[in-house]
């Protein structure tokens, strides 16, 4: 046992290292010092379309039960997330196949068939059918968001004038794009 002891001491002091330094305990700190530091982000404004939904007319019937009845529908929806406090302006473009009348203020919508005929159509922000939806800041929806966990969703209330003369197709249709701007 004391050869061995003799051995690990003796390689220990070949390797600099003294075998008391292995017994003592780490001197006492003599003082501390400290430091800061900052942590930081940049919070930006920002808005995403969430989710929409389509307006879904189903069948317009001009020579009958729409011929002095418009064919109204407010299942289509935009639901919008901004963070907290941003002021949001929502708006619906005018479509793909606009009327040659058609301008942000009073948007002319149409749907089209695949031979060129057109629908005209209308989206209301309201369920009396009363307030055009557009993309001018007089006829855009505006919100301020009370929190990025609370998105706000949007009724979009569509509308196909009564009694126009239009030829049977399998299906009408227009593209709208929302802008959300902030």
């Amino acid at each position: 046992m004391q050869l061995k002891t003799a051995l690990l001491t003796a390689a220990l002091a070949a390797a600099g290292i003294s075998a008391q330094s292995f017994a003592a305990a780490p001197p006492a700190p003599n003082g501390t010092a400290t430091g800061s530091f900052n942590v930081t982000a940049n919070v930006v404004a920002s808005c995403k379309v969430v989710s929409t939904a389509d307006i879904n007319f189903g069948n317009y019937d001009p020579a009958n039960v729409n011929n002095t009845t418009p064919l109204n529908n407010n299942a289509g929806s935009v639901t919008v997330r901004c963070t907290k406090n941003t002021l949001a302006y929502v708006s619906l473009q005018q479509g793909s196949n606009p009327g040659s009348s058609s301008t942000c203020v009073a948007p002319a919508r149409q749907m089209k068939d695949t031979a060129g005929d057109l629908l005209a159509y209308s989206i209301y922000q309201d369920s009396g059918y009363s307030n055009v939806w557009g993309c001018d800041s007089t006829n855009s929806q505006s919100f301020t968001s009370t929190s990025v966990n609370t998105p706000k969703v949007y009724t979009l209330y569509g509308q196909i004038p009564a009694g126009q003369d239009v030829p049977p197709a399998s299906t009408y249709k227009d593209t709208v794009t929302t802008t959300v701007s902030f």
